[in-house]
Parts: C-alpha cells; sequence; structure tokens
C-alpha cells in the first residue's frame, strides 16, 4: 500500500491507519510506504524500516495482538514534501503541488517508484493499493511496469479538488494514473461521480465504497475521563500563546500587522501536539450540566470552523451550551483571534479577521466565506469566550474516551468532501452529527441519519443561519429522546460502515 503522508492528523492519514489496522485484523499482510516517522505507536503495525533505491534499512520492531502483520517503510526521497493543501510538516520542505518546478516534480516520482519497485521485490506483495487520485497510483503504474503485479487506487478527494482540476498537467498526470489501475475505489457516490465527470471512460471502473470507522473502538460506553489526566504537559499551545495572542490583538495596527503576529504564535508550539493545558481545560467542560458541541477536523478555512464559531454565538446565549475544537491546522491563530475578538466586542478586530485573515494560510487576502460580522453577531457573542475550547489535536485513542462526553456534533465543511469519516466516528461514538448539505458529506448524513425524524443535512444557503437552527432544535429536545437518536445513529454505522466489511471488500477487488 502507498501513502505519501503520515498515519494520523488528517482524514486520509487515519482512512489508511485503519485500512491497515482492518486488514492485518483479518490476517493479511501489508507493506505500507509513507512518511510516519513513528509507526511503531500504533498497535497494528509489527516493523518499521526506510527505503531507498539501495535496498532496506530496519529501524524496528514490535509484538501485535493481530493474526496478520504490517510493515511501515519510509521512503528516503529528499526533504521536500508535497501537499495538496499547504501546511507545516516539522522537518520537511513543504510546497504544494501547485507551487512544484518540473523537476522537483520529477524527482519526487521517480524516487518514489524506486522505493515501490523495493518494497515490492522484497515483499513478494501479489497486489497494490494507492490511495489519492495523484500522483500516487502514476508512481505505481511506473514501478510495476512488466510486473504482472496489479494494483487499485483508493481517490480521497483532496487531490482532485485543490488539484488536479485547477491544472491541466495534474489532470493528465491522474488520468495516466488512474488508467492503468484495476479498479478506482471511491468513498462515496458523489466522489464517484467526480471521477465520471472528469474521467467518463473511466467510469466503467469507478465504484463508490464507503466507509469505514473502527465501531470497537469509537462506542458510547468507551467514555472515560480519567484520560484527561494524560493531556497535560509537551510541545503543543499553550498559556503562553493565549497571552501573545490577547497582546497582538490589543496593539496590532491594521489586519497585515495581526496576520504576521498570529504567524508568529502559530509557528511557536508543535501544532500537532495536543494544548499542554488541554486536560485542565476539558475537565471542566465535559463533566459541567451545559450540552456540549463538538467538532473533529482540520483547522483550515475550508472546513468552515468560523461558520461554526459564528453560529454558535445564538445557541449559546439561549442554551449555555459550549464549543469544543479538536484539531490542528494553519487557521487555529485565525480562530482563536476571532473568538477572542468577538468575545470583547471588538468589532475592528472582527472585521480585520473576516476580511484578511486567509492570509494566514499563505493564500490571497480573500474574506472569510458564510461569515457575517453583523452588529448581531457581535451582541449575541459577547462573553461566549469562555464556553468555546480549542485542545490541539487528540489521538483516536483519546477521542475514543472523550467524544461520548459531547451531546452533539457539527460537520460544517464549505469545500466539497469525499465522504465525511468523522461524521461516522460521532455516529459510532453515540454522538449525533449535522453535516454540511453537499459533497459526500451529503451521503455521510444520509447513512448515520436514516431513521431519524430530522434531517442530519444542513443546507448550505444561509449556512450559518441554519447551523444554529439544528443545534438549537435537537438540544431543544428532550433527553430521553436525544438518546434514542444516539443509538440510532450509532446502529446505522456499525451495520453500514465498519472497518471491517470495508478491507474485506477491497481485498475481494483482486481475488
Amino acid at each position: 500500500m502507498t501513502h505519501g503522508y503520515m498515519l494520523s492528523g488528517t482524514g486520509s492519514n487515519i482512512y489508511v491507519q485503519n485500512l491497515c489496522r482492518a486488514l492485518v485484523r483479518a490476517g493479511h499482510e501489508v507493506h505500507l510506504l509513507c512518511q510516519d516517522e513513528g509507526p511503531l505507536a500504533h498497535d497494528f503495525v509489527n516493523a518499521h524500516a526506510a527505503v531507498d533505491e539501495n535496498g532496506i534499512e530496519k529501524l524496528g520492531e514490535q509484538e501485535t495482538p493481530y493474526p496478520g502483520r504490517c510493515v511501515v517503510y519510509n521512503p528516503r526521497i529528499g526533504d521536500l514534501l508535497p501537499v495538496y493543501v499547504y501546511d507545516d510538516y516539522p522537518g520537511w520542505r513543504v510546497k504544494t503541488f501547485l507551487d512544484l518546478t518540473d523537476e522537483e516534480l520529477e524527482n519526487y516520482l521517480a524516487r518514489n517508484a524506486e522505493t515501490v519497485g523495493v518494497v515490492l521485490r522484497a515483499s513478494g506483495a501479489g497486489a497494490v493499493i494507492t490511495n489519492h487520485s495523484v500522483p500516487g497510483p502514476l508512481i505505481s503504474r511506473q514501478a510495476l511496469d512488466g510486473s504482472g503485479v496489479p494494483y487499485a487506487s483508493v481517490v480521497h478527494g483532496s487531490c482532485l479538488q485543490y488539484v488536479s482540476r485547477r491544472s491541466e498537467k495534474y489532470m493528465d498526470l491522474t488520468r495516466e494514473g488512474l488508467e492503468g489501475a484495476v479498479e478506482i475505489l471511491a468513498l462515496s457516490t458523489h466522489s464517484a461521480g467526480t471521477i465520471a465527470e472528469d474521467f467518463p471512460h473511466l467510469a466503467g471502473k469507478t465504484r463508490s465504497l464507503p466507509g469505514g470507522v473502527d465501531t470497537d473502538l469509537f462506542r458510547p460506553d468507551a467514555l472515560d475521563l480519567d484520560i484527561l489526566e494524560s493531556l497535560g504537559g509537551g510541545r503543543g499551545r499553550g498559556p503562553g500563546q493565549q497571552r501573545a495572542l490577547e497582546e497582538r490583538l490589543d496593539r496590532s495596527e491594521d489586519a497585515e500587522d495581526l496576520v504576521r503576529g498570529l504567524k508568529e504564535i502559530a509557528g511557536s508550539y508543535d501544532a500537532r501536539a495536543h494544548d499542554s493545558d488541554a486536560g485542565d481545560r476539558l475537565a471542566p467542560l465535559l463533566t459541567s450540566d451545559a450540552p456540549v458541541i463538538v467538532y473533529l477536523g482540520k483547522l483550515i478555512h475550508s472546513k468552515g470552523v468560523h461558520s461554526l464559531i459564528s453560529s454558535f454565538a445564538p445557541v449559546h446565549e439561549e442554551t449555555g451550551a459550549r464549543l469544543l475544537l479538536i484539531g490542528f491546522g494553519t487557521f487555529r491563530e485565525v480562530l482563536q483571534a476571532l473568538v477572542r475578538a468577538l468575545d470583547e466586542g471588538d468589532e475592528e478586530n472582527v472585521r480585520r479577521l473576516a476580511e484578511r485573515g486567509r492570509l494566514l494560510e499563505g493564500g490571497p487576502a480573500n474574506p472569510l466565506e458564510h461569515f457575517d460580522h453583523s452588529g448581531a453577531l457581535l451582541r449575541e457573542a459577547g462573553g461566549f469566550g469562555e464556553s468555546v475550547e480549542f485542545v490541539g489535536p487528540l489521538g483516536h485513542a483519546e477521542l475514543a474516551r472523550v467524544l461520548p462526553a459531547a451531546d452533539v456534533a457539527m460537520v460544517p465543511s464549505i469545500f466539497p468532501e469525499t465522504f465525511g469519516l468523522v461524521a461516522a466516528e460521532f455516529a459510532a461514538a453515540g454522538v449525533v452529527p449535522f453535516v454540511a448539505d453537499h459533497s459526500g458529506l451529503r451521503e455521510a448524513g444520509a447513512f448515520v441519519g436514516q431513521g431519524l425524524p430530522f434531517d442530519l443535512r444542513v443546507p448550505v444557503k444561509d449556512f450559518e443561519k441554519n447551523l444554529s437552527a439544528a443545534l438549537l432544535d435537537f438540544l431543544s429536545r428532550p433527553e430521553e429522546e436525544r438518546r434514542d437518536h444516539s443509538n440510532t445513529v450509532r446502529r446505522n454505522t456499525v451495520q453500514s460502515l465498519s472497518w471491517g466489511t470495508l478491507a474485506e471488500k477491497i481485498v475481494e477487488v483482486f481475488d
């Protein structure tokens, strides 16, 4: 299996992690090429190695509880890590694919193809699974040429939306890679339709295979707040960064000065570690009588967290609810600054962030989408800051024990999503998830929401108002009724979206 990134932190990373675990749980042998430098932290990984054109270097091994076997190989390809959406990765020189020079792209393709060939020959693998539509399939096509070994391609979506559809060159590379696959596996009907739209001649070998979620790990009775004791210290964001943010808001002269200061703060801690005081702040939030709304995912503009923050203001005003935001990303400091400015009634900084905050992501100074910074929002948000908690990213082991404490979840992405795996994880934990009504999220909402007396899909027109209305309606329902709905979404997820079911369907591709 090939995957150019890590095994935690983003949707595709978590997908690969869980797919590999399900495969070894079923007794299969997996040889995974990825860039996670600490794979032995995962319970399904038996061995860790590095690989380049000269061979394989063993780095470590361990016993696992599973009947199958997984070896993780880190391809040694230099210091450049191309990505679909820019983010910082410690130890890497990061560029988006669209910013690569022709020479950088050719070198990346060639060195990865060499390492795939080395692992293929050493392992004797009989089939290959690639992840993402570009450049993974093309790399495997080049590496497998003449070997007779087939490959299937799992299409996650972000590469098509952020790269292929914005570049004729990458669209051609995507086509070349997918044409060689024996089957193209889309994570939703929406994603399969996107492939058919872009490559009509490939529609016949494309099918939708949604899922999956670890329904043994994520379950309502996994709640265990003792885990909070382990969420302290470390290299993550802490009180010092929050004080620096507040000082920067108080003394910034203009939007550009504010964004520069936020960028400095963002670079002063490890974004991929939980906050140094996460456990201390989570404990009172999750044990209070106030309802808890939870978001889990990357903190980037396209995920719509700013819209959720805006829609939360009237919900908090009416219900006293609290908002828990779990994740990391380049947009975090803007979101934290926005919460503080709204809380303080700081109209000037709210305007600056709304109009220029996207500069922090390295893009153009476009205004935030689906964000109305009117006087009504400032009035409703006044004093809500103490009820909004950012805690950084949490691992799946911690998430599984924390999520059941939430009353309701929101997946407010404003950009097309392949499926919405996080909605299934919420549902498996017994947390009813509302999702934006578009792309693959629409399908995820339909899957987990079967049998509910209301729709989990939130219309994007007048998005903030609709988010507020959905949350207020759900939280106004009697507690016993909400428990019934929790059981319904859990049952739907177990029946349709488990990892074991998905893993065996993927293996069947090669039978």
